[in-house]
């Protein structure tokens, strides 16, 4: 996470989180299409998986931060979290309603979820576009409005 944190400041958040939620794409569509493999190649794509979606929360969370005054900066990061957490309680609701389980014991419409996960990345990407600093938030390094 230093790493990308390093390569955001560098590069530009907005250009960092986009490429890293692209990239958490390729092993969320691969793990959810996954047919029967050996151990290994299932946990190589679950830590892909893992390294990518991590990645992406350090942008994120400096685009996020920096659209708040310091000032609010603690009530906001509270709220935020709460959101958050209901997000995550939301979503496993919903894949329990995607996901169900066969004859075998095997889980079925597991792609759905991926494609419902695919298809929240791009809301996201898209909704990252429309964040902006604060007042008194911007900084040298380009922040917002570099283009993908």
């Amino acid at each position: 996470m230093n790493w990308v944190g390093r390569w955001a400041d560098r590069a530009g958040k907005l250009r960092v989180f986009t490429l890293m939620s692209l990239a958490a794409s390729i092993p969320v569509i691969a793990l959810t299409n996954l047919a029967r493999v050996p151990l290994l190649v299932a946990l190589a794509i679950s830590t892909l998986l893992m390294i990518c979606m991590s990645g992406r929360f350090v942008p994120a969370m400096a685009m996020m931060t920096a659209t708040v005054e310091a000032r609010y900066r603690g009530g906001f990061m509270s709220v935020n979290s709460s959101v958050q957490q209901f997000s995550c309680g939301l979503a496993a609701w919903i894949s329990g309603g995607i996901l169900g389980q066969g004859l075998n014991q095997e889980i079925t419409h597991y792609p759905v979820a991926g494609l419902v996960s695919l298809a929240c990345v791009l809301t996201c990407i898209w909704l990252a576009r429309f964040l902006r600093p604060a007042p008194g938030e911007l900084t040298a390094a380009p922040v917002f409005a570099e283009s993908v």
